[in-house]
């Protein structure tokens, strides 16, 4: 069992277990009748996601994300999803396999995603930076699997506070509210 998940299994309450267990079904449901929407719109406003990428969600959680960049991508584009749940790597197995998706990969981590270096065209982060303890070491780690070329789209009410983990990493490249996009500093 993954560690964060251990944790999650050994010391919390009955209660808190409780509400992950339904995390992973209603999360899903609030993306798609509220925020998700409005984020796809900012992708295709901006021109993010193009047929044939490498797309990289990190901490995808159920995966919304994953597979609508999927779907954009088509069969010559690649998705990785990475989470440090196996069971919310679950779903997003089960939801692209129901939509007959074969262009998902799953990795689960929490913080490393073995992919090659310069291999990603974008990485996204949505509403996860800010739950993450080494926010410095996964950058680094976007910076290496990003390619030159790449953009890193971040979504998170984190805002300004986020362009302190991205100094010499990463160039402010354009905002939009919650979401700013950056480019690879050499």
């Amino acid at each position: 069992m993954f560690e964060a998940e251990l944790f999650i299994k050994e010391k919390l309450s009955p209660l808190y277990k409780v509400h992950y267990a339904l995390w992973v079904h209603w999360w899903p449901l609030w993306r798609s009748l509220f925020s998700g929407k409005s984020i796809e719109r900012k992708w295709q406003q901006y021109d993010l996601i193009k047929k044939g990428q490498n797309f990289l969600d990190y901490g995808c959680g159920t995966g919304s994300f994953a597979i609508s960049a999927a779907r954009i991508l088509g069969d010559s584009g690649r998705v990785y999803a990475l989470d440090c749940f196996p069971r919310q790597l679950e779903k997003v197995v089960e939801d692209a396999g129901r939509k007959g998706l074969d262009n998902i990969e799953t990795i689960l981590s929490d913080c490393g995603t073995e992919l090659p270096d310069e291999s990603m065209d974008v990485v996204w982060v949505c509403d996860v930076l800010h739950e993450i303890k080494e926010k410095q070491e996964v950058l680094r780690e976007l910076h290496r699997v990003l390619r030159s070329e790449g953009i890193l789209v971040i979504y998170d009410g984190m805002r300004d506070e986020v362009l302190n983990y991205t100094t010499g990493l990463f160039s402010l490249a354009g905002r939009d509210g919650k979401l700013l996009m950056f480019t690879k500093t050499k």
